[in-house]
């Protein structure tokens, strides 16, 4: 855990400016690992926080909003929602159909000028995507991608499924 002070910040806003339009970043800046970037407003000091990591392992404290790459800062898809307010540039509006592509995990093929691009559908953010010039790898993590319906009654079956198997075992 890595504190970022003023003249690193200044340094990030000014590249979050240049990829996105945002100029302010009201909350403490935490660098974890190499490259996550997490942003904090509790009521813990600087200094509070310092002695905490001296002393302690921390693992995570505040929102992950970011993930600076070789070539650009990657928002999350939380940090886009914190920061939705500011982002006026590198914005890639979806159709309902690409919309639905994006939320279930898909790349899309969609021929737009290198770099990261923040992708909405009907004034909903839905996460940020890296183009290659001619597709928009997907960024969304399992976890929070969409399914169809027909996924979910599979996915609800094989529960069932194993359930079931495990109460004919223990019998």
């Amino acid at each position: 855990m890595k504190i970022i002070y003023s003249t690193e910040k200044k340094k990030i806003i000014s590249q979050l400016n240049e990829q996105y339009g945002i100029s302010k970043l009201p909350y403490l800046l935490i660098k974890f690992g190499e490259d996550k970037l997490r942003i904090y407003s509790g009521s813990l000091s600087n200094d509070e926080l310092n002695t905490l990591a001296a002393n302690l392992i921390i693992e995570t404290m505040g929102l992950y909003f970011a993930k600076t790459e070789k070539d650009g800062i990657r928002l999350t898809l939380d940090g886009i929602q914190v920061l939705k307010e500011q982002i006026t540039k590198n914005l890639l509006e979806l159709t309902d159909k690409q919309a639905e592509e994006w939320l279930r995990g898909f790349d899309l093929d969609i021929k737009r000028g290198r770099g990261f691009k923040i992708l909405k559908n009907n004034n909903e953010f839905l996460g940020c995507g890296k183009s290659t010039g001619d597709r928009i790898t997907n960024f969304v993590p399992k976890e929070r991608r969409a399914h169809t319906l027909h996924e979910d009654a599979c996915i609800i079956q094989q529960t069932l499924n194993a359930d079931l198997c495990i109460l004919r075992a223990n019998h």
